[in-house]
């Protein structure tokens, strides 16, 4: 997390309520014997290199949440921790793999203690023939979490090709996005990432920049795969998007790079996490918190991640950005 590029709504707002319900101005003691309750946060992506897994606490207490919020030593767990996975297969526990603690990457400033985190990590390479269960045990408290996931699989992207230049002035047709659901796999996000350079007109420095364009989730009928995905983009809406995300300035001049279309599909568990946590829309505000941790609270999935990189545009698109008129003052070359 993952960073992770698919839009995961973090675990802030299960610890926020739970916070809340302690700060509670009621003439009732809300405030009653401590509970040890963990809240884990994970997405297993074969793919990656390194996994992490983040466990922090839950907590009650008598002071401000917003400033219990802030002490390092209410959020994390010291050494008393194991975390581990276990990868499983027909029944059988092939390997168990004990994930190391880790605060090397920092967090940014906000509500909760900064900037140091403490995540669970392990570079073992992981296998999608298998599920993985996930054993968190306290050695103070004799406290045990479980849950367990099985891993999304690779899939196949239809469109683009790699070896495809992108024409976004298709005429009375929108661009499409193809691919083909895996299994396992439930929720998909596409991205497109345009690179370009920045290069200031006095100093003549250059700067290599990028923007990412997002697109709304979709949910496959089934985890089964094969499912026929896309997303269809109306050509003008490109340069929309990159006249509302690129300022105007006169000061440097700036020359078009090239396109990348990643695809993210998170598994099944993740999805209802997701659909179950949207905002409300009707009458009735109060929602159920879904969760599928054992003795905890939070999510344990998994996703995968394909990309189409370095693709270019053809000339008549690469024209539109330089002068056509939602993008000609953006000082394209």
């Amino acid at each position: 997390m993952i960073k992770d590029k698919f839009s995961i709504v973090p675990l802030t707002f299960l610890v926020v309520g739970i916070m809340l319900i302690a700060s509670c101005s009621t003439d009732v003691d809300v405030i009653g014997d401590w509970q040890e309750t963990s809240v884990v946060y994970g997405l297993l992506n074969q793919s990656d290199t390194a996994h992490y897994i983040k466990v922090s606490k839950a907590f009650l207490g008598d002071e401000n949440a917003m400033v219990m919020a802030q002490e390092y030593d209410s959020l994390y767990y010291g050494s008393e921790l194991t975390v581990s996975l276990e990868r499983v297969k027909n029944g059988n526990v092939l390997e168990t793999i004990t994930l190391q603690r880790d605060t090397s990457i920092p967090k940014e400033s906000g509500t909760f203690s900064s900037p140091n985190q403490v995540l669970y990590k392990t570079t073992k390479t992981l296998h999608d023939d298998s599920k993985y269960n996930l054993k968190i045990s306290n050695s103070k408290t004799g406290n045990e979490v479980s849950a367990s996931t099985t891993l999304v699989k690779d899939f196949t992207i239809d469109k683009p090709k790699s070896t495809e230049s992108i024409n976004w002035n298709l005429v009375n047709s929108d661009y499409k996005v193809k691919w083909q659901s895996p299994v396992n796999g439930k929720l998909s996000q596409v991205t497109i990432r345009f690179y370009y350079t920045e290069q200031d007109k006095t100093t003549t420095l250059t700067e290599d920049k990028y923007i990412d364009w997002v697109f709304t989730a979709q949910e496959s009928d089934n985890t089964e795969g094969g499912e026929d995905m896309e997303v269809a983009i109306a050509g003008q809406s490109f340069y929309t998007f990159l006249s509302s995300m690129i300022e105007v300035n006169s000061n440097v001049n700036r020359f078009i790079g090239k396109l990348d279309f990643t695809i993210t599909v998170a598994g099944e568990d993740f999805t209802t996490y997701m659909d179950v946590n949207q905002p409300s829309t009707g009458i009735l505000q109060e929602k159920p918190i879904y969760t599928n941790i054992d003795n905890g609270i939070g999510i344990f999935s998994s996703r995968f991640e394909k990309s189409v990189k370095g693709l270019s545009m053809v000339t008549s698109s690469q024209d539109s950005i330089r002068y056509g008129q939602h993008t000609k003052n953006l000082g394209f070359q």
